[in-house]
Order: C-alpha cells, then structure tokens, then sequence
C-alpha cells in the first residue's frame, strides 16, 4: 500500500493551500451553526484608526507597546509581531518577576494596551496588569494616564466603563479572527495590518453563495487544480447540486474552500481516534501560530488535545493517536511542504489568511464555536455552536464543544475566578512534600524517593489515549528553559506530551475544560489523565496595587485552585516545586537527560 502523498491532495485559494486533506470518510454538515463558519467581517474601523493613533503616538516618543491580556487573542496579537518582526511586549499571567520586569521598562515611551473579551468582568489577571502600570506611571510622575492606555473590548463590559472613565482610547471589538483583539495591539507596535486584512479578504471574496442547510464535503474530494469561484461552469461528469433543502456539497467546480476541507480533515481524524493535534512551524517564515492554534483549541475546552511541538520533527510528531500539521508561509517553487517530514497535513500561505482559515476551520471541525478567536464562550449541547456532527446528516455527533474557558484570564469564566478568590481568601492549604531532591520538592503520591523515579513512575501511569500535560507557573521570559521539560518528557514516554504555561489552559472552572486541557481524547478517550504542576518559589514579591495581595500570592492561588480541580476531577497530580527556579529547571533537564 503507497503511502499517501501530501501533494496528491491539494486545496487552494487567496495564496493559501492545505496540503493532505484527502480521503475523508465521512461529511461535515454545518446545520447545526447559527450561521455559517465562512462568513467573516473585520472590525472595519481599526484599521485606519490604529494607523492614525500609532502615528500620533509615535509622534510623542511613545514607542513601547505592552498588551495585557489572555488566551488565544494575545497568542494571535504575539503570531503577528514575531512574524513581522515588530516589538511587542506581551505580558499574560501573574508571575511577579515577569511583571516586575514590564512595568521596570522604559516608562516614558510606553503605551498599555488591555484587552477583555468578556462582557460581564475583567480577568484578575489583566486589573492586576491595570493596576501595576497605572501605579508604576504614577511613580514616574506621567500623568497622562488617558493616553498611556488603550483598551479594546466588548460594548458594556466593566473594562469598557473604565477606559470611558480615564479618557482612554477604547475599541470595541467584534468577534472573529482579525478584529481589534489582535489588530490593536499589533498595528501600534508597527505591523501592517492592512495587509493582514488584505489577505484575509482575497479568500472572503468574492461573496460566496452560503447555503441555508448547510454544505457538506465528500469522500475522497480531490482539487489538484487548485480553487474554483462559486459560479464557475461545472466540469463534464460533475455532479448536479443538491435540491433545496438537502446538504449542499463541496466539489472542486462549487463550494472548494481551503477551510472546509482542512476542517473536514481535522473532524475526521478526531473522530477516529486521533485526537492529539501535533502544531509545528515549518520554518518557511510563520512564527507562533501553533501556540495560537493550541490556545483556541484549550480556551474552547474542545474533546481533543493540541500539542505545540518545537519543531516539526519533534517528540510527539507521530503516533496512532496523533494528527501531524504542519504550518508556515507561502511556498516557493521546489521546495516542499512539511519542513522536512510527511505530515498529515500542510497548512502554508500568508499570515492574514492562516489566522481566517484555522478559526473558520476549528468551527467546521466542532472544536470551537463562532467567535472563539476572540475568547467568545460557547456551549456544548446540541444547540450550542460548534455542535457539528461529523458524518452524513443527521449522524452522531463526534464531540461538541465543552464549557470552556480561559483559564484564570477570561473574566468570563466566573467558577475559574471564584475559585482562586477563595483561595486568596482562605490562603493557599499547605503541603508536605514527599521529599525534596536539591531545589526540587517533589508532592504527589508516589514511591520513587529519587526525582526522576517520581517522574518516569508518574509518567508511566498515563494511561493510553491520554496525554501527559505540564503546567508550569513560572515567568515565561526569564524561566523559559522550562519549556524543554516537555521534550525531555517526550522522549521517554510513549505518550502525547504538552507543556503549557499556568493559568493559559483552562482548569479552574472544571467539567470538560479540565477533561479537554489535561488530555483525555474526545474518541474512546479514558477517564484520566496525568498532570505535572510546576510552582516556584518567589523570592522578589510584587505587590498589587489597591489589591490585600501580592502578584505572587496571586500566582500561588491559581496554581492552588488547579489543584483542587483536579484533584477533585480525579486527575492524578504531580507537583514540582522549585525553592530556586535556575537550579530546580537545570535539574530537572539534567534528569530528563537535557
């Protein structure tokens, strides 16, 4: 049997191919949505406005962008920068070292950028965040608060009401990829976002015609020849289209859409058990996109498990449970997709249409619902968005979305927020260690009395169809070495293995997100999964302004309130905490054999 050739399926249009989305057994029918995933309309006033108001800023020396905020419209504002090579600032968490680190920058030239999808509160992290700045802008003596903030947000939410109060520059945002969630932030620090909405646009046009039932996409579709327009004269032997009322199909002379067959892909695979979504840039110019990939999937707590691999070749690229993608710019001629392997999927074209193609996907594959690129909460039940069943029409559903979060930085997920208020409330329950190896103590119920006895005895614990996640709640600039646990993890258990920074995966609201983050699969999944929590101490503490605690002792109530969840959800738990961060990561990979 030939192995399947990437090149031997191909979907195309705006720049953008999908490589790899063949023989789909089965169809997607989008009934289900309340609209149709394909359509999208930009927050039309940001562009020009940021153009003007970075202009207007630059004209005043105010150079230095920070974004404060969460979950996947941060990681989207961060793809954006590092692709285009601008200077942006993104702080997300509450670790107090990084925070002490941003607000000791060059006060003078900066410019705070906070950011909230949620209608109803403002995460604790990103008041934390407000908070911070505004008292370090005081200590400097800048008093022109109203211009050293600019808040983007939905209309009526509390952060919205504060930026009225300041006199500060306030985006209302719509949801969607591309909106002044990420076009804000990124446009002042300098990216040409007109040419991102540009791309986005060469696919959203011309007007497609968008079915009332819905459409769904054949078995075995192929599309060598790249796009075809709506409206184009069918080729000889094509099917007729469907009677009204019926699933409208996709075929290469109709409805050939880039983000159907890629959703189409990714549903099948889920479906049939491949459930752990391996992300790699290719390194054909796309940088950060996988993690923004990977925060859409968590903040929606989808039934599948995203893995942002380091490279394409990476620990945890292959496996029975694993669908390999993939992604990176436009390719140039002879050189092949996949950046050096044969993934199951390729995903290259521009920037502008990746980050419209990927959320209009995930919404057609069921793994998040309409607007989640901007942190938009969606239900799970059969009316919810994204209920899509995969498969002919009126099948079984393969996994909705689950009740989701954003972790500790939606203000929208109110459970995650009460739970770690009550453990500032009540303080942090202490713990006795197992034991303590050098700068590492070791918590959890294990026998192993050596660190990485504890390790490979819990790692060998997960069970199949699991996932082995790592929460680190660390400051992600100045720990970053951490991030090479989850490859020195990787290669010594035949698992999925992620790493995420605490606080990004959703866990303190509990039910499914916990089910989803932690790595339990969405087919024939198990019911648990392994987590290893990573705390460190905190020697240099930084107190929240107006607030009866510390960025520090914020930090720790988050990491607490996880491990009541899980340990409530039955998830069996690890905790590493390092009394000196440098020397408990350097340990920690001298174990693992890094």
């Amino acid at each position: 049997m030939r192995v399947p050739d990437l090149l031997d399926d191909v979907t195309a249009a705006a720049g953008l191919t999908v490589f790899g989305a063949a023989a789909v057994a089965g169809a997607i029918d989008t009934r289900a949505l309340p609209r149709s995933p394909l359509d999208w309309s930009p927050d039309y006033d940001a562009v020009p406005r940021v153009t003007m108001l970075r202009a207007e800023l630059r004209a005043l020396d105010l150079d230095r962008i920070v974004l404060a905020g969460d979950g996947a419209p941060a990681r989207a504002a961060d793809a954006i920068a590092r692709t285009l090579g601008v200077p942006l600032t993104v702080l997300t968490g509450t670790d107090p070292h990084g925070i002490a680190a941003a607000v000791a920058g060059p006060l003078r030239r900066t410019v705070v950028v906070l950011t909230a999808a949620s209608p109803i509160a403002v995460s604790l992290s990103v008041d934390s965040h407000r908070r911070a700045f505004l008292q370090a802008f005081e200590d400097q003596g800048i008093h022109d608060l109203g211009r050293r903030f600019v808040f983007v947000t939905r209309p009526g939410s509390p952060l919205a009401t504060t930026a009225l109060e300041m006199g500060a520059q306030l985006f209302l945002a719509q949801p969607g990829p591309l909106s002044a969630y990420s076009l804000v932030p990124a446009g002042l620090a300098g990216a040409d976002i007109d040419e991102l909405v540009e791309q986005a646009f060469a696919l959203a046009e011309p007007p497609r015609r968008t079915p009332a039932a819905g459409f769904s996409l054949p078995p075995a579709r192929r599309a060598t020849a790249g796009f075809a327009p709506p409206g184009a004269p069918p080729p000889a032997g094509a099917p007729e289209a469907p009677a009204s009322g019926s699933a409208t199909t996709a075929s290469p002379a109709g409805f050939e859409h880039p983000a159907v067959a890629l959703g189409a892909a990714v549903a099948a695979a889920v479906a049939a058990g491949r459930d752990k979504i391996a992300l790699a840039a290719d390194g054909s110019g796309l940088v950060g996109l996988g993690e923004w990939i990977a925060a859409l999937i968590d903040g929606a707590g989808a039934r599948a498990v995203p893995v942002a691999l380091e490279t394409p070749s990476s620990w945890g690229h292959e496996g029975p449970d694993v669908l390999s993608v993939t992604t990176g710019g436009p390719l140039v001629p002879g050189v092949m997709p996949g950046g050096g392997i044969n993934p199951d999927l390729a995903v290259n074209g521009p920037l502008g249409v990746q980050l419209l193609v990927w959320e209009q996907a995930l919404t057609i594959a069921g793994l998040i619902g309409t607007g989640q690129a901007d942190g938009e909460r969606t239900g799970s039940s059969p009316a919810g968005f994204g209920s899509i069943g995969f498969g002919a029409a009126g099948s079984t559903p393969a996994g909705g979305l689950a009740s989701g979060g954003g972790g500790h930085g939606d203000g929208g997920d109110l459970s995650s927020r009460e739970g770690v208020l009550r453990v500032l409330d009540t303080g942090v329950p202490p713990q006795v260690p197992a034991f303590v190896e050098g700068a590492v103590e070791v918590h959890g119920a294990v026998t192993a009395t050596t660190l990485i006895g504890a390790i490979d005895e819990f790692a060998r614990s997960v069970p199949p169809g699991a996932a082995l996640t790592v929460l680190a709640y660390l400051d992600r600039t100045a720990d970053t070495a951490a991030l090479d646990v989850r490859t020195g993890l990787a290669g010594r258990v035949d698992r999925a293995v992620r790493l995420a920074w605490g606080g990004d995966v959703p866990l303190a609201a509990g039910g499914e997100s916990v089910q989803a983050a932690t790595g339990v699969g969405g087919s024939g999944g198990t019911s648990g999964a392994n987590v290893i929590q990573i705390t460190g101490a905190v020697p240099r503490d930084l107190g929240v302004p107006g607030r009866p605690y510390t960025f520090g002792e914020l930090q720790a109530a988050e990491a607490a309130a996880d491990r009541q969840v899980l340990l409530e959800r039955g998830r069996p738990l690890l905790r590493l905490h390092l009394t000196d961060r440098k020397s408990g990561i350097d340990q920690l990979l001298a174990a693992l054999g890094g």
